[in-house]
């Protein structure tokens, strides 16, 4: 089952127009972004072709051709109407300012935009930020087995309840990682306000990088072609018997390695999947 990240508010549907009031060179390739800048992300092997406008304005939308790979950064603090093709219907939505968005395909192999977690272009956009609801945290951790012998590491931590619960609840070490300032910060005030800051550490690394080779529990919730990206990191890094454990999606090539899946149903009205693999 597909867990869908995007909420991106979706208008009526337009039509895709070639007429061109913004050029490429017009679209920002800064490195660093403006707290206020738009930016969408190719994160898919082949070109995009869409259009784009500011909201309630006359003017015609520009035609963009977005290839695989690279940012468009759009500043100046204005909604923004994207649309694109989605199999044989055109496609929109309304951007907000400030927010990051990715072009992945999905489940049936046809453009979709969802929301990104970041706009740099220097590292891997793994996931957008998506919360993990406790119950499923719990399930996580109580199905590694996590105890005070552990060290557990969660790679695109958020706001840090994964490791925060496993020091917290299972007496275990914990590292969170993620390449977003604000969630760094946020995850380190949880953990001072949860008493278990000497058990814990969160990092601002980039995950497809970072030393995970103290694991004995690794545990993350991305989107399938990264945990498909991850996969030879961790096998790299990791020890053998080293849990791993993924949350929404399984990791491609590792079908030998699954130990447990289990469904979880919890008051969202949502299903989650939990993917418990050992090295």
């Amino acid at each position: 089952m597909q867990i869908k990240f995007s909420q991106i508010k979706k208008k009526a549907v337009g039509i895709l127009l070639g007429v061109m009031v913004w050029s490429t060179a017009a679209v920002s390739t800064a490195t660093t972004r403006e707290s206020d800048e738009t930016t969408i992300r190719n994160a898919g092997k082949q070109a995009v072709h869409y259009t784009i406008k500011p909201v309630q304005t006359n003017s015609e939308p520009a035609a963009m051709l977005l290839n695989p790979g690279k940012i468009h950064r759009y500043p100046g603090g204005k909604t923004l109407d994207i649309t694109f093709q989605q199999g044989s219907e055109s496609i929109t939505y309304e951007l907000e300012p400030g927010m990051h968005y990715s072009f992945r395909r999905n489940d049936q192999g046809e453009w979709e935009l969802y929301e990104g977690s970041h706009g740099r272009e220097d590292v891997v956009d793994l996931a957008p930020y998506v919360q993990t609801p406790l119950p499923v945290v719990e399930k996580m951790l109580s199905l590694a087995h996590v105890g005070p012998h552990d060290v557990v590491f969660d790679l695109g931590c958020g706001d840090g309840r994964i490791i925060i619960t496993a020091a917290q609840k299972f007496g275990a070490r914990g590292v969170g990682i993620d390449i977003i300032p604000e969630r760094i910060q946020e995850s380190r005030d949880n953990a001072r306000s949860a008493g278990v800051e000497d058990q814990v550490e969160f990092r601002l690394e980039d995950a497809t990088t970072a030393d995970i080779s103290p694991a004995t529990v690794v545990t993350l919730y991305l989107i399938p072609e990264s945990n498909e990206l991850l996969r030879p990191h961790l096998e790299r890094q990791l020890k053998t018997g080293t849990y791993v454990i993924s949350h929404g999606y399984p990791i491609s090539g590792w079908e030998r390695k699954l130990e447990d899946l289990i469904t979880m149903e919890v008051g969202d009205g949502d299903i989650h999947l939990i993917y418990l693999y050992r090295r």
